[in-house]
């Protein structure tokens, strides 16, 4: 299905850009350059992280 890219697995360097950008330890645009992901792209998956942590 087209609509699928959306689907992008979540890297492990998402996750830890996420784990320090959370813990203020590197900045949004850092985070954005670690993960390898646009701003949208970015934001769109730490909703979607913080939605499936709960």
């Amino acid at each position: 299905m087209i609509g699928d890219i959306e689907s992008i697995e979540l890297s492990k360097d998402f996750a830890t850009a996420y784990k320090l950008w959370k813990a203020e330890e590197i900045t949004a645009v850092k985070a954005m350059e670690l993960s390898g992901l646009s701003k949208a792209t970015f934001y769109r998956k730490v909703k979607e992280y913080e939605a499936k942590k709960g």
